[in-house]
């Protein structure tokens, strides 16, 4: 699979066109009367990728001097494609601060699982904040666990990104294969991928409705994801691609978005709806050593790699794993404690081998020695080695956002003086304190849109509501002051106005959300953060309803928004 440096000529696009009466021939004679319409067609794609020429023409990709380079070396044998080149990787944690210790975590256990799998290091990239390891609060300096009683994941970690580079423009940059964009910053290296290689994505850390977290720098919306992805197919930047989302309501960053003729196959930790679930956290069986008091893992995370090191990845197929994930994730589909894991795009993908996006290598808890890429971590390869593979362990979880409140829970429990217990009752209780006072701020700033004559009725209109069953007398009021119902504002805060849904994104005005999470900074003086960010569904249902910015500004005047605005810079837990 050596592309040409050459552009197509004429007598290529002949060539192309006889090789797809060719497939057709060949699926006609040799497969319809075995496959579906679904597989047929299927088949026919793979047969026609590997039977087309190949080349590199940016005047056909529109990427110039950033197309794809060239690259004949090839990483491992792919499990359903033998015209497969290579396969490449992008992780991703978005999060920063110790109680977001999970999310690097998960990151850096990724890539040791891919390294082990046989994945070249020039072909993984990974992005992290890089503040865990060393973080004065890590009672194991410089080592970072995805598991208790697991190896060391930070050892043998080749970060590419770090600090203030790790934003969503250069997330963006890196995997559209720009290099321009991230000249002179970090490793400056881009998923430089072809029409002939496979790519995998991980991405770990905090989400709500439309938009994944950053550590530093704007949210990641769903639209600006989706155009990237639509850029690399047109550019013929992979064969096909798969996603991993670790993120509350990740669910929508996919759904009503993402085309099945992408080729791109995503999994979500949660629905458009919920939260996703941290693990490994103190107190839970099994828990972390007593001198942690921080999660070590997210669920649906550390579901996939532990099963990804104990499953023979050669053998079991993308859907068999999310089969699995998805039952140890909904605690055996009782979502008593944990979220519905989802699936989107598309579906023939899932088919295939986990081992093309995970690592044909990762074959059981056996490293294969004739694997070209064991992992770079001794304490990773010889827990493997010794027998110690992770296996799915008793399912205790606590949700995303109610995990980064651990440390502080912890160092409440485990204080040994008074004094320490009431200073660490204290620290709790001004993050709990915080955080209600966001809830509270948004809550009466859906309550005062109601009363805004010029946009009550737009509300009630999107809503499908009349006046008199809005507004209800305000009980032991002497004036009889009619204010709106508690479940009509619920019903504005946190009810989808049946978005997102089958063919129907968050919103269809992604400008509008984006203008309305700036607008909640600049009422607030604080940019929305990891908490806070979970009322963007208000933000989405108010662009529905075909509200503005400037309606949202009159709303939260007066809220107390810029109170809990303020309190929340101060909180002991960080949240930004």
């Amino acid at each position: 699979g050596v592309r040409s440096k050459t552009p197509p000529s004429g007598v290529s696009f002949v060539a192309a066109g006889f090789c797809l009466l060719v497939a057709l021939c060949h699926l006609q004679q040799g497969q319809a009367a075995q496959a579906s319409s679904s597989s047929s067609f299927s088949s026919v794609k793979k047969w026609i990728s590997s039977h087309l020429p190949t080349w590199n023409d940016a005047s056909s990709t529109g990427l110039g001097q950033d197309s794809p380079e060239e690259d004949p070396q090839t990483d491992f044998e792919d499990g359903d494609d033998n015209t497969v080149r290579a396969h490449w990787a992008l992780l991703i944690a978005g999060s920063a601060g110790w109680g977001n210790y999970r999310h690097q975590s998960d990151v850096s256990h990724a890539y040791h699982v891919l390294r082990r799998g046989g994945f070249e290091e020039r072909h993984v990239i990974v992005m992290v904040y890089d503040d865990i390891a060393h973080n004065v609060e890590n009672p194991a300096p410089g080592k970072i666990f995805n598991s208790p009683g697991g190896p060391d994941v930070y050892d043998g970690l080749k970060v590419d990104y770090s600090g203030q580079d790790v934003n969503a423009k250069n997330f963006l940059s890196v995997l559209g294969g720009d290099k321009a964009a991230v000249k002179g910053v970090g490793s400056g290296r881009v998923i430089a991928s072809g029409p002939n290689d496979r790519v995998f994505v991980f991405y770990s850390d905090h989400g709500a409705p439309g938009l994944l977290g950053m550590p530093t720098g704007d949210f990641l919306y769903a639209d600006q994801l989706m155009a990237t992805l639509k850029k690399m197919y047109k550019a013929r930047r992979y064969r096909e691609a798969v996603l991993y989302i670790e993120a509350c309501e990740s669910g929508s960053m996919f759904e009503g978005l993402l085309d099945e003729g992408l080729n791109i196959y995503a999994t979500t930790a949660a629905n458009a709806e919920e939260s996703s679930w941290g693990t490994y956290c103190p107190g839970m069986d099994p828990a972390p050593g007593d001198e942690f008091n921080t999660c070590l893992g997210d669920l649906y995370s550390v579901a996939w790699m532990e099963n990804s090191e104990v499953a023979d990845l050669t053998q079991e197929t993308l859907q068999v794993q999310y089969m699995l994930v998805r039952t140890r994730t909904s605690n055996n589909y009782t979502y008593m404690m944990g979220s519905h894991v989802m699936q989107y795009g598309d579906m023939d993908i899932q088919r295939e081998k986990a081992g093309d996006y995970m690592g044909m290598c990762n074959s059981g808890p056996e490293v294969d020695p004739e694997c070209p890429a064991p992992s770079p971590s001794s304490a990773y390869s010889s827990h493997l080695n010794q027998g110690h593979p992770r296996k799915p362990l008793p399912h205790h979880a606590v949700p995303q956002r109610d995990a980064d409140l651990e440390p502080l829970r912890h160092k409440y429990a485990h204080a040994k003086t008074p004094e320490a217990k009431a200073a660490a009752k204290a620290a709790l209780d001004a993050a709990l304190g915080a955080r209600r006072r966001v809830d509270d701020a948004a809550r009466a700033a859906a309550s005062r849109l109601f009363l805004l004559p010029h946009v009550s009725h737009k509300l009630m209109s999107a809503l499908s509501l009349q006046p008199r069953t809005v507004f209800a007398a305000q009980a032991g009021s002497a004036s009889n002051k009619l204010t709106p119902d508690p479940a009509v504002v619920n019903q504005l805060l946190h009810g989808t106005m049946g978005r997102p849904s089958k063919g129907v994104p968050l919103v269809d005005d992604w400008d509008c959300l984006r203008a309305m999470v700036a607008q909640w900074g600049a009422s607030c003086g604080r940019p929305m953060d990891q908490y806070s960010m979970k009322h963007s569904r208000l933000l989405a249902n108010l662009c529905n309803a075909g509200l503005g910015p400037q309606d949202l500004k009159a709303a939260l005047h007066g809220s107390g928004c810029e109170e809990a605005g303020a309190e929340a810079i101060h909180a002991s837990v960080p949240i930004s």
